[in-house]
């Protein structure tokens, strides 16, 4: 049985048993409450991509156990019907998990015989996704957000799905996916346009992509089936 199709119950045993949280407090972290996606507190947004990847090397305004099992969850049952099939459909490609999060879907295509780079900021949410991808018996490349160069022509797939809208120059983001992605390669992306301080959507970044990158993508990129194909 593949990532995609486990349920709550093993996706419980596998935080327990990664974590040392035991399973009856597992069990009580309801998906999504406020106090389990809780980034940031306070009505002022952060003024720098420092202090923006300091709220991801920290996570010091929510319970991270309950954070992980709502990741867990909604990494698979909140991404529509089309991120799932490219997901279960693409083989022997090479692919970067852009924002990898807990690690889901780059598991997804580590188990159809692909090769993955994850990418995310160094902290607990990338070390959990590398220890939930050894438990499993993969492995993947480790890539971090303040790192400035990724392989060049590279990927044959990128998926990027509700991370733009949280760091500080979603084009510049943007645009390191798109020179690492090989000509006619694909790109899965999903953007948030919802502006909420407690979840780390921050107008700076919000407007930055609703004013810049629907131009973007249509000078770059062409959508065909539920993804952006590389001109």
């Amino acid at each position: 049985m593949g990532v995609l199709d486990e349920t709550q119950e093993q996706r419980d045993l596998e935080l327990h048993q990664i974590t040392g949280v035991s399973l009856e407090e597992i069990r009580s972290y309801e998906i999504a409450a406020p106090d389990y996606i809780r980034i940031y507190e306070g009505s002022e947004e952060p003024k720098s991509e420092e202090e923006y990847i300091a709220l991801y090397e920290q996570y010091k305004y929510l319970n991270l156990t309950g954070y992980l099992r709502t990741l867990m969850y909604t990494s698979v049952y909140r991404r529509g019907e089309i991120l799932p099939g490219i997901l279960r459909a693409t083989q022997g490609c090479i692919c970067l998990d852009f924002g990898s999060g807990v690690g889901t879907h780059a598991i997804a295509l580590l188990e159809n015989g692909n090769t993955v780079d994850i990418l995310d900021v160094f902290g607990p949410l990338i070390e959990f996704a590398i220890k939930r991808i050894d438990f499993r018996g993969l492995n993947s490349n480790m890539v971090f957000l303040g790192d400035e160069e990724l392989p060049q022509n590279w990927y044959d797939l990128i998926i990027c799905t509700d991370v733009l809208e949280h760091v500080y120059s979603p084009m510049k983001e943007l645009d390191r996916m798109r020179r690492a992605l090989k000509k006619g390669g694909k790109l899965f992306l999903e953007v948030s346009q919802m502006i909420k301080f407690s979840s780390g959507h921050f107008p700076h970044s919000v407007h930055e992509w609703l004013r810049e990158g629907p131009a973007y993508m249509a000078k770059y990129f062409e959508y065909q089936d539920g993804c952006w194909i590389k001109k």
